[in-house]
């Protein structure tokens, strides 16, 4: 049976990320999109632009989704308080069994995607509501406000994301120190810890909107298989040919 998923976040005018790199992994995976817009943003121009979605606008492409029998919610881009917010009161009343949350602040150029309170009120009402967290080892900082200077090690970090209310999380490894190897750690309650290596891919830091990818896939397959652990090898394994063969 094809699964139904929903995708939540921004368009990327400068390609590669966002909803676009959504719908493809979508595509890629043989399931059905369902996409709402957060936001519009103008990443390649100077300066870069952001123009969030009217909130009406938003909650009327929430209420569609209401009437769908969906599979997985993958959520990633909001812009500020007001979009937060909006998909808070959408999660309150969705029977989804799978939400996704792929929190970002900033993307990969630096510029600032969501804004402070926003970000502020993503960590108090949205996290505490998903089923997956997925934040690379920055955004897991800002969540829990260490600041780079703090040495914690991965698993610590992991540890005190989960108690910010999320059933699971999966903390990316893409940004840590490792030269050779990218080591995604995946924690669950009760459950010991799971970590998946991949090598190091030359020149794979240059391939834009990995991040959205990865959750999409794990959203997928985690629809398909109902095994989270399966599903984040599975889409991580799908992650490292997309890399391959973009930089080839």
């Amino acid at each position: 049976m094809t699964k139904n998923i929903a995708i939540i976040g921004g368009t990327d005018s400068s390609g590669g990320s966002g909803i676009g790199a959504d719908l493809a992994t979508i595509a890629d995976q043989n399931c059905i999109s369902h996409p709402v817009i957060s936001a519009i943003t103008l990443q390649n121009s100077k300066p870069a632009q952001i123009h969030a979605i009217p909130t009406i606008a938003l909650k009327s492409q929430l209420s569609s989704l209401s009437a769908l029998s969906l599979d997985a919610i993958k959520i990633g881009m909001l812009p500020d308080e007001n979009s937060v917010l909006a998909v808070f009161e959408f999660l309150k009343n969705s029977i989804c069994p799978k939400v996704i949350l792929d929190p970002i602040r900033y993307s990969s150029s630096g510029i600032e995607l969501i804004s402070a309170k926003g970000w502020d009120t993503l960590r108090k009402t949205l996290v505490p509501l998903v089923d997956l967290l997925t934040p690379n080892i920055n955004e897991a900082r800002l969540l829990l406000d260490i600041g780079t200077s703090v040495e914690i090690h991965p698993k610590k970090l992991a540890e005190k994301c989960l108690k910010l209310g999320c059933s699971a999380i999966m903390l990316k490894g893409g940004h840590a120190n490792d030269p050779d190897y990218s080591t995604d750690l995946l924690l669950m309650n009760n459950k010991e810890p799971q970590t998946f290596n991949y090598p190091r891919i030359k020149e794979g830091t240059k391939v834009r909107g990995t991040g959205c990818r990865l959750a999409t896939a794990i959203a997928c397959q985690w629809s398909v298989t109902n095994n989270l652990e399966t599903s984040v090898f599975n889409a991580g394994k799908y992650l490292q040919n997309y890399i391959r063969n973009s930089v080839s």
